[in-house]
């Protein structure tokens, strides 16, 4: 089952929270364990902890006014990669924060990172994810990371990409990156 309800209530919350301005900001959202959320072993099931993810990226995306923006353009975000790691299993009732953030791009994706942090601040789960976002139509053509944030004003240069975020690019990406750096 979709994490449709803590879903809604962020992005209702989003209203009353502080704005965000990616890359430079960090969206946290604290959530809590529920039984929906556990597998056979009573603890948080790992594709759990990547439908979690969603509420974050989309925290991050409503408070930062992008959201509506691609809402206005009928822009589409879809994931095209991930790289996790689990490191603590969370139970039944545990408190957590799920923090997002931008971390780097290129001229059509993005790549953001998704820490799932314990109640006594101990990482459980750090993911960095590949998002592309894909114009109205048959769903080939990609918005320009500059397009993405142009409601934020110029984008600056990227950080350079963390490993983890360069082992989701293609062999042709990542020979076409060292051939510019």
């Amino acid at each position: 089952m979709y994490v449709w309800r803590r879903l809604l209530m962020t992005i209702s919350r989003s209203r009353f929270r502080q704005n965000l301005n990616p890359p430079h900001d960090i969206s946290t959202v604290w959530l809590r364990v529920w039984p929906q959320d556990l597998d056979i072993n009573f603890h948080v099931n790992n594709g759990r902890y990547l439908t979690l993810m969603d509420i974050g990226r989309m925290d991050l995306l409503f408070r930062s006014g992008l959201a509506q923006n691609m809402r206005r353009h009928g822009w589409i975000p879809v994931l095209t990669g991930l790289n996790a790691r689990y490191r603590r299993s969370l139970g039944l009732f545990a408190r957590f924060a799920l923090e997002t953030e931008i971390v780097g791009w290129t001229q059509h994706s993005l790549f953001m990172e998704h820490r799932i942090m314990t109640a006594t601040g101990e990482l459980a789960v750090s993911a960095f994810v590949r998002a592309v976002v894909l114009k109205p139509g048959d769903g080939k053509e990609k918005v320009t990371t500059e397009d993405f944030f142009a409601p934020l004003g110029r984008l600056p240069s990227s950080p350079a990409l963390p490993e983890a975020c360069l082992l989701l690019l293609s062999p042709a990406e990542r020979a076409t990156m060292a051939v510019a750096a």
